[in-house]
């Protein structure tokens, strides 16, 4: 039975897609804007918005397991992440879903201080209370270009460039999806929460002078992408954390898929 990826249209979705692609099942993608990659890889493409659910029931039709991709901390509107997640587990209770796969921050509790992690809090609220057995993997901060030019850009202070995070690279949590995906479980019901901490801590400053940055505002800055105005406002927040899981009823997500995640290397 195949699997679908929600947010096609964001890098990680794809990347994902395509790392499924390679293990030889059958992918569906849903997602707007250009998914041609996708396609042209052998996915099959279902175009939509997250809140179109007659479109989102049709693309969960005999699909196994949904991965939920969801926003991250680029996105701009974390409220609308706990209405698509609504959306989604009617949509997986019609079409008679097995399992859903959803990615979440450390810290997501719904007295956190930022908009996000209140978010993903009641995005894993909604998630555990669903039909179908969910595992929501609560990861750090994840290492792309897009992360990478957002943090080089946005013109961080002293305060938010001392934060440690552990970092991911995303090779490493492409890997975790799909060793959840392999061991599909024949339970009907359950929630489970794994944590997926990179295996060093930096500071975001340690962290942009290994990938090339000085500075922000200096250095290293040619052909990044520039922020938008709502992410000045909204990044700083977010930043400041939690990127690690610490409580101890949280499974280790690394242990549970077999897998030892890798330190972020020098661009």
């Amino acid at each position: 039975m195949p699997v679908l990826l929600t947010s096609a249209h964001r890098p990680l979705a794809r990347r994902l897609a395509l790392r499924l692609l390679d293990e030889g099942g059958e992918v569906r993608a849903y997602g707007h804007g250009d998914t041609s990659a996708l396609r042209a890889a052998g996915a099959f493409v279902a175009s939509g918005t997250p809140d179109d659910e007659g479109r989102l029931d049709a693309a969960c039709t005999d699909v196994h397991t949904v991965v939920h991709v969801g926003g991250g901390f680029l996105d701009p509107d974390p409220e609308r992440m706990i209405q698509d997640v609504e959306v989604l587990l009617r949509a997986v209770r019609g079409a008679g879903v097995r399992r859903v796969i959803a990615l979440s921050v450390p810290g997501a509790e719904h007295q956190a201080a930022d908009p996000l992690r209140r978010a993903k809090a009641a995005v894993e609220e909604r998630l555990a209370e669903a039909e179908v057995p969910t595992i929501v993997i609560r990861s750090s901060l994840v290492v792309t270009p897009a992360t990478i030019d957002a943090l080089a850009t946005i013109g961080l202070g002293p305060e938010e460039r001392a934060v440690e995070l552990a970092p991911v690279r995303i090779t490493d949590l492409l890997e975790l999806v799909v060793a959840f995906d392999r061991a599909r479980s024949r339970a009907t019901a359950g929630h489970l929460v794994v944590a997926a901490d990179g295996p060093e801590r930096l500071t975001v400053e340690q962290l942009l002078v290994r990938r090339g940055v000085s500075a922000p505002g200096s250095g290293g800055l040619v052909g990044r992408t520039l922020p938008p105005a709502w992410l000045e406002e909204q990044l700083p927040a977010v930043l400041r954390g939690p990127w690690w899981t610490e409580e101890p009823t949280v499974l280790d997500g690394w242990t549970f898929g077999g897998l030892t995640p890798q330190t972020v290397a020098s661009s």
